[in-house]
């Protein structure tokens, strides 16, 4: 059993340090707090009457509210985060709830670009992905591979219209995440400090 304790500290040890931390890429995820004005790096910015409110959120108290009603418009939340936030080759999951509903010629779409260190956009940025309509919140997910020189993203949610008479889009945003897809070595690592947990609570049981 203490073999077991032992094997159990070390990949639990192990994991934690081999695991990066992934707080700092995209800040305020669930639109909990008010963002800094004017704007910088790691807040949200509401552009074109997007808007952070309780209307319609899908955890906690807020979302993002993208409801753009005005002709060849972009009701926007975008973020970028801080320099050095982003390493170079490492492997990205972007997920987040949407809930969308569109009129003519409406559209909603999630934008990503990788930046160098001095802001510079990247060869292959930035990417589209459009939201599909829903009754209700939805999740996403999408992988990324960080490029050469990459230091930091541009992340955005667009609610876009053309120029048409009664043109309108709506798309709700929440619980946004941004985080490195853990190594092999860190899933192995996981698995086995969870199996550890699970033979000595039944152990425990048993006495």
């Amino acid at each position: 059993m203490k073999l077991l304790n032992v094997l159990l500290s070390v990949g639990l040890l192990s994991t934690s340090s081999v695991l990066p931390v992934s707080a700092a890429i995209i800040n305020n995820g669930g639109f909990e707090n008010p963002s800094i004005v004017p704007p910088v790096p790691g807040e949200w910015m509401y552009v074109t009457g997007a808007v952070r409110d309780t209307t319609n959120p899908r955890s906690g108290s807020f979302a993002a509210n993208l409801n753009n009603v005005s002709q060849a418009a972009n009701a926007n939340v975008q973020q970028q985060s801080a320099t050095g936030s982003v390493t170079p080759a490492t492997v990205y999951t972007l997920s987040y709830f949407a809930q969308a509903a569109y009129g003519p010629s409406g559209i909603g779409q999630v934008q990503i670009a990788f930046l160098n260190s001095g802001g510079g956009i990247l060869p292959g940025s930035p990417q589209f992905s459009n939201i599909p309509s829903s009754a209700a919140y939805v999740g996403y997910t999408q992988n990324f591979t960080a490029p050469a020189n990459a230091s930091a993203i541009f992340l955005g949610f667009n609610s876009v219209t053309g120029a048409v008479v009664n043109a309108s889009s709506h798309v709700y945003v929440d619980d946004v995440s941004f985080a490195p897809v853990p190594e092999p070595t860190s899933l192995a690592l996981l698995a086995l400090a969870g199996a550890g947990m699970l033979r000595r609570r039944n152990a425990q049981f048993r006495a």
